[in-house]
């Protein structure tokens, strides 16, 4: 068993397509076929199962095993060599971040600016995910670092405070809450659940919802007179110079950006990334 077949097998896994595999990987679809043969004869158990009429691809429990294992073992590799490397004096890699939506658009940049200046040989790897998606990718070691809008649930997962923010509903004041339509962001993200819970609180039954996975997108929305939404108080600018729109004073949720990372083994270019950000 090498690590670069342990490394085909995860991208496998998580691509379930030879070719995709072999286009991230940059090698022929031949030799990831290889490279999974070589690890079934070494688990001794088949790790994928191939459907004879389909191009679907069933990952079996044995595989399932050897991808959880394996995402430890190239993990534990990746901080190896970054920890060499310092003591020759470098420090690189590739820094995976997810961030949810209201953090990516706002927030990250200027993070990733004053990182860079202090680590500009490390690459950056910057996503976009809900609430949900970053604390699953986080426990998968998919990401290093995530940046979230309240608290996770899994506690093997440490979280680090670094920003307040708060969340307002905002609409033109001609727009009747009960009669108007609701936008409202993505199942699993934060704002949806705070946005939910406020209409629930104050007996508003939408006529009409639409679902946007943006911020940005239900700024324009609120501003061309779509429908009423909740905004981080970061993004009501726009709104606060004219007086067509109700920026309701009540606000609907105070909630803290967080940095999180896992409780067990860190990985050091995520501390490095606190270490300069916060």
């Amino acid at each position: 068993m090498k690590l670069h077949e342990l490394q085909t097998f995860v991208t496998l896994v998580e691509t379930k397509h030879f070719t995709k595999t072999a286009e991230i990987l940059f090698i022929s679809q031949p030799t990831v076929s290889v490279h999974l043969k070589r690890l079934e004869e070494y688990v001794g158990q088949p790790l994928v199962l191939r459907h004879a009429f389909t191009t679907s691809l069933e990952i079996s429990d044995a595989g399932w095993i050897v991808y959880q294992h394996a995402k430890e073992m190239l993990f534990q590799v990746e901080q190896m060599t970054q920890e060499l490397d310092e003591l020759k004096g470098f420090v690189r890699g590739t820094l995976r971040i997810a961030a949810t939506h209201t953090i990516y658009e706002i927030v990250l940049e200027e993070m990733i600016h004053r990182f860079l200046k202090s680590y500009p040989e490390v690459s950056i790897d910057a996503r976009i995910m809900n609430h949900d998606q970053v604390e699953q990718a986080l426990l998968h070691h998919e990401i290093d670092i995530g940046l979230i809008e309240g608290a996770p649930l899994a506690s093997r997962i440490t979280c680090i405070p670094f920003a307040k923010d708060r969340l307002y509903v905002i609409g033109l004041k001609k727009l009747s809450m009960e009669k108007a339509t609701w936008i409202l962001r993505e199942e699993g993200s934060a704002a949806r659940q705070a946005l939910t819970e406020w209409m629930r609180k104050n007996n508003i039954v939408p006529h009409k919802t639409i679902t946007v996975h943006s911020n940005h997108l239900i700024q324009q929305l609120i501003l061309n007179g779509t429908g009423i939404s909740a905004l981080s108080e970061r993004l009501l600018e726009p709104f606060r110079t004219s007086e067509i729109y109700d920026i309701h004073t009540e606000t609907i949720e105070e909630r803290t950006f967080q940095f999180v990372i896992p409780k067990d083994h860190p990985s050091r270019l995520a501390l490095k990334w606190m270490d300069v950000v916060l």
